[in-house]
């Protein structure tokens, strides 16, 4: 018997030659749909209209880098700031270097179409939008003007004294930001009367846990 051996000859397919191809050619297909959809909320705006905001959800600590990267698309975000706790060192007291007021999320105004908000999920270190970009959670622009302008302010201040105490298992109400008038439950207790706490609220059938000022609490 004789036996044959197949040779194969060509050129690798495109999608073999680089492991990111994928990648940059969806990073392209969202940095288009955030340009249109940043450019049709800006037509909105100066109509005179309002375009909903909405909160996404980003990896803790990258919220500054996310709120740049959609500046630079021409996206209106926003991410309020709080200053942090202060340290004491050798006698010394530091003042707090600025944070968020809530860590993990980002305020986006875009129009409410689910292919415009699902280009967000495009921008590195975004992990969703709250909601889900079919049916995401509205923020009215009433709203997040009320909750940036009580955070420059300094309302939510890590050592504003609150005269508040609360204990794990305690219904209360978030009363401003991306949550405002959720009814939630502590989760961490504090007696401190500043800092944060733990909370979680029931939402899309789950629970979901987030860290918020003391001051941003009220009980039921």
């Amino acid at each position: 018997m004789i036996m044959q051996r197949s040779t194969f000859t060509g050129s690798p397919v495109v999608a073999l030659q680089g492991h990111d191809r994928f990648a940059d050619r969806m990073r392209r297909i969202s940095d288009a749909l955030l340009d249109e959809g940043a450019l049709v909320t800006a037509n909105l705006r100066i109509s005179g209209g309002k375009a909903p905001w909405f909160a996404l959800r980003v990896w803790t600590g990258r919220e500054k880098i996310v709120e740049k990267s959609l500046d630079a698309l021409g996206v209106r975000s926003l991410v309020p700031m709080r200053k942090g706790p202060d340290l004491r060192r050798r006698g010394r007291v530091i003042e707090g270097q600025m944070m968020p007021v809530i860590h993990g999320y980002v305020l986006v105004q875009m129009m409410a179409l689910s292919e415009y908000l699902a280009g967000l999920l495009g921008v590195e270190h975004v992990i969703d939008v709250l909601g889900g970009c079919d049916r995401p959670m509205r923020l009215s622009d009433k709203e997040v003007s009320r909750f940036n302008g009580l955070a420059s302010k300094g309302n939510f201040d890590w050592e504003r004294p609150v005269d508040l105490v609360v204990r794990a298992g305690e219904p209360v109400r978030i009363t401003a930001g991306p949550f405002c008038d959720r009814r939630a439950t502590v989760i961490t207790p504090s007696k401190k009367g500043r800092g944060d706490v733990v909370v979680s609220f029931g939402f899309m059938g789950g629970e979901v846990p987030v860290t918020v000022p003391l001051a941003l609490l009220k009980k039921l």
